[in-house]
């Protein structure tokens, strides 16, 4: 590869010479950022397959060529660390948050176990909201119907229906797969 020569006009054998003299020295640069040996080997090899495989999409000279692969190397290794981050993050919060049987290891709820649950919640709601969601869920009564046993408007019935449904998915939010498939699909 001269001085002005495009990477996409570069062929085998000399870009496998371009790897074989850069190779190490981006390896070290990648191990300014992290210690994993395999990592930083793996991220330079990558950088260098990613410039062979996209050769005639991006016009790169010999001239810019050692400032992209230094960029792509220190974006490779950046990226790599956010993903650590974020992988570190989610595991923390998976921990930090109590499971479900951690109170009650042993606890199998039955059907009539989750229906309590819901019976629990559903007393805490209003009253209104609570004869919406029963006369919805366990009548089947259609909106209109409802309107009408209650002497309230259609939009009232969605009102207290969502509202109902808010309150009882943060009552039960760690049963909620349970119990929606125990109402809705009986």
């Amino acid at each position: 590869m001269n001085d002005s020569s495009s990477i996409e006009k570069t062929d085998e054998r000399d870009f496998e010479q371009l790897f074989d003299t850069y190779y190490a020295p981006f390896y070290l640069y990648a191990k300014r950022f992290l210690d994993e040996e395999e990592v930083c080997q793996d991220l330079v090899s990558d950088v260098f397959a990613n410039l062979w495989l996209k050769r005639e999409e991006v016009e790169i000279t010999s001239r810019v060529i050692l400032g992209y692969l230094k960029t792509a190397v220190k974006n490779a290794c950046l990226n790599h660390i956010k993903h650590n981050c974020y992988i570190q993050d989610y595991s923390s919060a998976c921990q930090q948050k109590t499971p479900i049987y951690a109170s009650s290891p042993d606890a199998v709820y039955n059907l009539k176990e989750l229906y309590a649950l819901l019976y629990a919640s559903l007393e805490k709601l209003p009253e209104e909201q609570r004869q919406v969601f029963i006369k919805k869920v366990f009548e089947g009564k259609s909106r209109s119907e409802i309107a009408d046993d209650l002497d309230i408007s259609v939009k009232t019935v969605d009102r207290y229906k969502q509202k109902a449904m808010e309150q009882i998915s943060k009552e039960c939010k760690d049963y909620l797969p349970l119990l929606l498939s125990f109402l809705f699909f009986k």
